[in-house]
């Protein structure tokens, strides 16, 4: 801009010099032609001139990206705002052998809308609230700063367990492990730092309640994971291993433990009373991508400190965990980043054909039974197909067999604590 003002202010001499040469030295006619040309030559100039400066004071159009909703960022990619959501809709058939289940029903399993995006280079910020079952919560909201660690605050998951960390829009079947909500894995609101590099990660977290509690004194949570993924041969593969311990402090109530069979809408079939004012949970995890096959499995357990100290009975420890293969009969695979420790969205081989289509068996297995306690043990067995129509939309089909033992202290199993529950869930997905 400096250039073309600097030609505006030669041209603009020049026109003046030329109109103080008397007349009797030039040819009038042409000397009116060198003025009209001079003219013009500063006209277009400083149309320029006008041009540099909106530019360089409006900044160029903004940047506008479909993915598959709108992501509006600036041309110097400071700022960024990208639409969030995702719908899930299930359907869900469940009985069990004791008559106490009967379920025809439907509900959305998530509603959600939100927003994230970048406030300046290296700010982030994210905030989605879940409209499902006529009530609204608050899922992620924190801002996020990144630098030699990542810093965020705000109500994040505390960083646990591979199932946990990996998104409901790309987990395996409809319903995550049953000792993820067993042991209470959530969002909190605290502070985290994350560290990692192209295979490794770290992440550690401050939490103190979350969105949904309003207690004077919301105790305290600290919480850890720790994952490595790297190539052997043409397997991927990851270990990982997390730690949390919450004390629940003095206003918000005591700890319990329980967990459905395979569908939201089902009943508790395994459970204990609240019991502990603290516990220390510790998982394991593993899983390895081959092509189109994937196996993946955790293990964890959460020993529970009583919070009556009348009671004799010693601290009861629970368990949890499972193990799964999936495999694509139309040849994707499922796509892990070890920079995150967590699996994510897919990339279908055929975009405009018939979409990828996966099939999945499952054990799991969660154990509420000990010292005493029988909130009992329930061993599931689970088969499931995943037909993605595109990257963002797909169709889940999951059957599950469940075992229930030793449940003498649930009122949905009979007097000898046992029960089997069938459950068949349909799932319509879309994220955005």
């Amino acid at each position: 801009m400096y250039q073309l003002k600097h030609k505006l202010m030669t041209a603009t001499a020049i026109l003046t010099v030329v109109c103080a040469t008397p007349s009797s030295a030039q040819d009038i006619g042409e000397l009116t032609s060198q003025m009209e040309a001079l003219q013009k030559q500063i006209s277009a100039l400083q149309a320029k001139v006008e041009a540099a400066e909106k530019k360089s004071t409006s900044g160029a159009p903004l940047k506008v990206k479909w993915e598959p909703a709108p992501k509006i960022s600036s041309p110097d990619g400071n700022f960024e705002m990208n639409m969030r959501g995702r719908l899930l809709v299930d359907s869900a058939f469940i009985s069990d052998d004791d008559g106490n289940e009967d379920v025809k029903a439907t509900e959305f399993r998530a509603a959600r809308l939100g927003i994230e995006g970048k406030a300046w280079g290296n700010i982030k910020y994210k905030f989605e609230a879940d409209f499902a079952g006529n009530d609204v919560s608050v899922k992620d909201a924190y801002i996020q700063v990144k630098g030699p660690a990542k810093l965020t605050f705000g109500q994040f998951k505390t960083p646990n367990s591979l199932e946990e960390q990996t998104s409901s829009r790309y987990i395996t079947f409809m319903e995550r492990a049953s000792f993820t909500d067993a042991f209470g894995l959530a969002r909190q609101i605290g502070v985290g730092a994350g560290f990692g590099g192209d295979n490794y990660t770290l992440n550690v977290g401050v939490f103190r309640g979350s969105s949904g509690t309003d207690a004077e004194d919301e105790g305290l949570t600290f919480a850890a994971r720790a994952t490595y993924g790297a190539k052997f041969g043409d397997a991927q593969m990851h270990f990982g291993a997390s730690f949390r311990h919450r004390n629940q402090g003095d206003d918000q109530g005591n700890l319990r433990y329980r967990q459905r069979p395979h569908a939201h809408l089902a009943s508790r079939f395994v459970a204990t009373d609240k019991i502990a004012d603290k516990d220390t949970f510790f998982g394991v995890e593993a899983a390895s991508v081959f092509g189109p096959f994937s196996v993946q499995g955790e293990w964890a357990f959460v020993k529970a400190n009583l919070s009556d100290t009348a009671d004799l009975r010693e601290d009861p420890t629970f368990s949890g965990g499972y193990i799964e293969a999936s495999y694509f009969l139309t040849g994707e695979k499922r796509a892990y980043s070890a920079k995150k420790g967590s699996f994510g969205r897919i990339k279908l081989k055929d975009q405009d054909g018939m979409g990828a289509l996966q099939l999945a068996v499952r054990y799991d297995r969660v154990d509420l039974t000990d010292n005493g306690f029988f909130g009992g043990e329930q061993d599931t067995f689970l088969i499931g197909a995943s037909w993605w129509l595109n990257r963002y939309t797909r169709f889940m089909a999951n059957y599950s067999h469940s075992n229930v033992n030793e449940a003498f202290n649930v009122s949905s199993n009979g007097v000898d604590g046992e029960n089997s529950i069938n459950t068949f869930g349909l799932r319509a997905q879309v994220d955005w």
